[in-house]
């Protein structure tokens, strides 16, 4: 992860969110993702339900959306911007690696390797996504946009009102892109038997972020190589957990 980080700390300034969303929208038009636009509700019928990597992909893209249409209410919407854009850069390279059958982060295998799974529900794809995503690079990400800042700031600053107004947003986006990637029978038996609930439960979205700032702080003071990779090791054991549920 280092060595990916290195190479993201490279990243031009001038990539916005709109970049992002396009780069993601390539990624749902080759996996024939629930935002192809070629997916329409006639043939979305009869066509297979996308793969795993596709149905994280969906819930990114949405949420990377939803940010980037609120940017306006965040105090320092240029820093929201810039971590945002260097945290997708993670997800698209590890993404482009796997494409190219590259080495890919232990914290993204499970995805990638098991993303073709039948007995696993959407939902369960996106949340271990969600999972290596944020455990696993939100605190490099944070590292560089902080640096680029001039340091991390404190927990009353404008950066970490916004990075928690974020979570609220990741509340509203939650809903809509569950009720998408779940299908009329998973909707009933979660009704029925609270499974998928209980999935969800595990894994807590802010306080996910919030533990990654934290760790974020950490390492800005002291960088630990062989901490880091035994907790990216381990984000990984946690996403297979998720997909076994």
């Amino acid at each position: 992860m280092q060595d990916l980080a290195g190479q993201i700390h490279g990243l031009e300034r001038t990539r916005t969110f709109a970049d992002v969303i396009s780069s993601l929208l390539e990624i749902e038009r080759a996996r024939d993702g629930y935002a192809n636009p070629a997916r329409n509700a006639l043939r979305r019928r009869v066509r297979r339900a996308p793969d795993g990597v596709a149905c994280f992909n969906f819930m990114y893209l949405r949420v990377t959306q939803a940010v980037n249409s609120r940017l306006a209410t965040f105090e320092d919407p240029a820093f929201v911007e810039r971590l945002g854009v260097v945290f997708a850069e993670f997800y698209l390279r590890e993404y482009a690696a796997n494409e190219a059958k590259a080495w890919v982060s232990k914290a993204w295998e499970p995805l990638f390797s098991e993303g073709r799974r039948k007995d696993v529900a959407p939902v369960q794809f996106a949340l271990a996504g969600m999972n290596a995503h944020i455990n696993n690079d939100l605190p490099w990400a944070l590292l560089q946009a902080w640096r680029e800042a001039g340091g991390a700031p404190a927990d009353d600053s404008p950066v970490y009102r916004d990075f928690q107004l974020v979570n609220r947003i990741l509340q509203d986006v939650a809903v809509e892109v569950r009720a998408t990637l779940e299908s009329g029978l998973i909707r009933w038996l979660d009704r029925l038997f609270g499974r998928f609930d209980d999935v969800v439960a595990t894994f807590v979205v802010a306080k996910a972020r919030t533990e990654a700032w934290q760790r974020a702080e950490r390492w800005d003071r002291r960088f630990d190589e062989e901490t880091a990779e035994a907790h990216e090791r381990h984000v990984g054991y946690e996403s297979r957990l998720v997909l076994a549920a």
